[in-house]
């Protein structure tokens, strides 16, 4: 039996277990997914790693173009396939069991060759997304600023870049934030995609408000009802439209989160034209990052 060694990931307080071969040596790429790395103590993802030929087989499931990557999704049987190509030769073919805690990942040897992190942009994404939103939280369309000790989450894309996280292409986009309870209590967390974090807050921040910023001819303040506040988190939140059972998860997260934290509507005068929107500035961050129409 060939001898492997495990390595570990932490976003979001997901921890991911990489199991590898020792004959496939990968190095952490630059950037901030690099920060992330942990020790595998007790990972709830558990993914194995091994080489082998794969074959451009079209999966027959949803395709998303993430930078120069053509991310495949496809739901079979329960189960999950995942393929990542680059210029049209599939370098990497994954497969995972339906709630995203057992899966394997098989890596061209060309791939491998070149020591590339196996759990490459979308697909690390994708598996964080899906965690995120089996244990009650969301992938929001926002920006975090730090107040009082906490974060106070904006809903809508800040055009404002920098804010020490990459600026490449993402699956889920670079104007999100994960939101999840943590202890009873709704935390905001930063993710190596994201620009949408303030550098003052910590990897995990308690959600002290949410805020939706509406155009009016007039300013104004108004503290949204529970339902209310559900309907307007939807809008803002991140969901592949191939899967109804997260969709399903994502409402259910959403009147949860309405529940335990306030979210103020405010109106604000528009800015003058020519200036870019939010959903325009969301829509250039990610593959699906633009929300949903219900």
């Amino acid at each position: 039996m060939a001898r492997t060694r495990l390595r570990g990931l932490e976003i979001a307080g997901i921890q991911i277990g990489i199991e590898v071969p020792e004959v496939y040596d990968w190095d952490w790429p630059h950037g901030p997914v690099a920060d992330y790395q942990c020790v595998p103590y007790e990972p709830e993802v558990h993914v194995g790693v091994r080489v082998g030929s794969l074959t451009n087989e079209d999966l027959g499931g949803e395709r998303y173009a993430v930078g120069p990557w053509t991310f495949e999704v496809v739901r079979k049987f329960g189960d999950w396939q995942l393929g990542l190509s680059r210029g049209g030769h599939r370098v990497q073919l994954a497969r995972f069991d339906d709630g995203f805690q057992i899966g394997e990942v098989i890596v061209s040897p060309e791939f491998a060759r070149r020591g590339t992190y196996p759990l490459q942009g979308p697909l690390g994404e994708w598996i964080v997304l899906q965690r995120t939103v089996a244990r009650g939280g969301l992938c929001l369309i926002a920006t975090a600023d730090a107040v009082d000790g906490g974060a106070l989450l904006r809903l809508g894309a800040s055009v404002a870049i920098g804010r020490g996280a990459s600026s490449d292409a993402s699956l889920l986009g670079r104007h999100t934030v994960l939101v999840r309870a943590e202890q009873g209590r709704l935390r905001v967390f930063r993710a190596p995609w994201s620009v949408a974090v303030d550098n003052r807050l910590s990897s995990r921040s308690l959600l002290r408000e949410l805020q939706a910023v509406e155009p009016a001819p007039v300013p104004f303040d108004t503290l949204l009802d529970p339902v209310e506040a559900a309907e307007r988190i939807v809008t803002y939140a991140v969901v592949p439209l191939c899967d109804e059972s997260l969709l399903d998860g994502v409402l259910r997260n959403a009147q949860w989160i309405a529940r335990n934290t306030p979210l103020r509507e405010l109106g604000r005068v528009p800015a003058r034209a020519g200036s870019p929107t939010a959903l325009q500035a969301a829509q250039q961050g990610g593959a699906f990052a633009a929300p949903p129409v219900w």
